[in-house]
């Protein structure tokens, strides 16, 4: 077979282009897929110089049959279509604030419109020929057209099938809950309640995961690993029936216990990557970052590689200096790299709304740089990038922004309290009022008094005089 299916970038493939790029770096085996069949296959004979590069089965399956029937015509296009439609429309989640399973619908305007035109229905089974448990009309009534829809799993099962209009044919999610017990992994999204489920058998090093399971020691035994950084407790819930246990989890390193533990569980941890869109300003929605222009600067901690880690149809990628690339695309690409994936789309229309979103603004003295944006200080001492979980001490002039993709999305300022008000207003007094009289501590005695106050009755101590109109307040409490 010459062609194959990608799961990664989601789009048809050629086996002599993969071969040139040299690309098998990529941990998940199940990368490839037979156009036909669905199973997987794998690249045979890039290197040799007797037979041309080509995708085999590796259950052995007959190549011959296959290539047969995609000799129909349009067989390609049709099932290229199939796995793509159901990777970009439908997706498996987890409510981390209800505490529920959910499978997560997204479809264009023009698809719902044509859908409701038919009248046409999702249907959700839990066994192939059982009754469906949920049917869903496609109309914008139910849908939001290009964002998530969210809908609850009640029935529980470790396979979901899912068949538009009730017919023959139907698409088979597998392992959607682990069989045995073992961990579900799902990804924690910043500011979203909706977790999106791991697809993949490997987790990377610092990145924040919720783990999930039917089996309370695996939670247990996972917390106990030292190389394990737990964001609070383990917590229990019950949901279609069952009861499940959880942790909010993230590996900080690798090591041969965590090793043999995520083994036993059919995963397995890399070191991650990552990867920063430089230019133009870019937003979020849905896990898609959107920009208005054609070509992107990114700076990433691995290569770029065409038909490799980037579904290159269109794109152009001109590698600048060092880590930076320029990338040129029509209307979007995809860069995939291990714990990075991330989908850019061209969009003019909504951007100039996202952009005028003002930041959030906070107060305090003490902050705790978090791992939403990218963190900066500024201070006397100019300006210094903030590491994730560090602890900063902010007074007077000091500000913290947060920045993301070039906006500026949070400002920390120094906590506007009581200390700075008091020492002004003693000092006005002093200045506009200098009436004075003879200090007497015992006058004092009953009154309750923070440092900056005891700090101005000590100097009065000192001196024997007092301000007449600062005692008043300090024996009424105002100050």
């Amino acid at each position: 077979m010459d062609k194959a299916f990608d799961a990664v970038l989601q789009t048809e493939v050629d086996a002599e282009v993969i071969a040139k790029t040299s690309y098998n770096t990529f941990g998940d085996r199940f990368r490839y897929q037979c156009l036909c069949c669905g199973e997987e296959v794998y690249l045979a004979a890039a290197d040799s110089s007797v037979k041309a590069p080509h995708f085999r089965h590796r259950r052995g399956n007959n190549d011959i049959d296959c290539e047969r029937y995609l000799g129909q015509p349009g067989a390609v296009e049709h099932y290229v279509s199939i796995r793509k439609h159901n990777r970009e429309h439908i997706g498996f989640c987890f409510n981390i604030e209800r505490m529920t399973f959910e499978i997560s619908l997204m479809y264009t305007p023009e698809e719902i419109d044509e859908y409701a035109m038919n009248a046409s229905r999702l249907s959700f089974y839990t066994k192939y020929y059982s009754q469906p448990f949920f049917t869903l009309p496609i109309n914008r009534g139910n849908l939001i057209p290009d964002v998530g829809n969210y809908f609850t799993l009640n029935e529980y099962a470790n396979d979901y099938y899912i068949s538009i209009d009730t017919s023959n044919e139907k698409a088979v999610y597998t392992e959607i809950i682990k069989r045995d017990c073992k961990l579900n992994i799902y990804r924690i999204k910043q500011l979203d309640c909706h977790c999106t489920r791991n697809t993949s058998d490997i987790l990377y090093t610092n990145y924040n995961y919720l783990a999930i399971s039917e089996n309370e020691d695996n939670i247990r035994e996972l917390t106990s690993l030292r190389n394990i950084e737990t964001d609070g407790d383990t917590f229990s819930f019950i949901t279609q029936g069952r009861q499940f246990y959880a942790v909010k989890f993230a590996i900080r390193f690798v090591d041969y216990p965590s090793g043999i533990y995520f083994q036993n569980q059919k995963l397995k941890v890399e070191a991650s990557e990552n990867m920063a869109i430089l230019w133009p300003p870019v937003f979020t929605r849905d896990s898609v970052s959107v920009c208005t222009t054609e070509k992107v600067y990114i700076s990433s901690s691995f290569e770029l590689i065409p038909h490799g880690n980037v579904d290159s149809k269109g794109a152009n990628i001109q590698n600048l200096c060092k880590d930076v690339y320029e990338v040129t695309f029509k209307d979007q690409v995809t860069i995939y790299e291990k714990n990075v994936e991330n989908r850019i789309i061209k969009e003019e229309r909504v951007i100039n709304e996202i952009i005028c979103e003002e930041p959030q603004i906070t107060y305090t003295d003490k902050y705790s740089v978090p791992d939403t944006y990218d963190y900066y200080i500024f201070n006397q001492n100019g300006c210094t990038k903030l590491t994730t979980g560090s602890k900063v001490y902010l007074s007077g002039t000091d500000r913290i922004i947060g920045y993301k993709n070039g906006h500026i999305k949070a400002i920390v300022l120094a906590n506007l309290g009581e200390a700075p008000d008091k020492k002004l207003l003693i000092n006005d007094i002093m200045k506009y009022h200098p009436q004075s009289e003879p200090f007497e501590p015992d006058d004092f005695m009953d009154i309750e008094a923070d440092e900056i106050v005891l700090s101005y009755m000590e100097s009065c101590y000192r001196s024997g005089q007092i301000n007449t109109v600062i005692k008043q307040y300090i024996k009424e409490g105002l100050i």
